[in-house]
């Protein structure tokens, strides 16, 4: 589990990973991540893909997103996802 930031109640939001997959693509290895992005009130599923330079992050349905901004936890969720390509 990875805490990520706050929300507007002061709840950590976190990103749980539930599964990582490294699968080869022409010209290197594409980077897919599945977890839950929650808060504690609400989760929701999500999935990063990133390949080189690209990043791609695809979130569930749920009401997370009442609590933080959708825009700063993509960022966020980004800089994890090539945190861990780096490992």
């Amino acid at each position: 589990m990875i805490y990520l930031t706050t929300d507007q109640f002061d709840q950590a939001v976190y990103f749980d990973l539930r599964k990582a997959e490294h699968p080869r693509r022409a010209g290197g290895q594409e980077h897919i991540l599945h977890g839950l992005l929650g808060n504690g009130v609400s989760e929701v599923p999500v999935t990063i893909r990133s390949w080189r330079d690209w990043t791609d992050v695809d979130f569930g349905k749920g009401d997370l997103f009442s609590f933080v901004d959708e825009r700063t936890i993509r960022r966020m969720l980004g800089q994890v996802a090539r945190e861990m390509e780096l490992h």
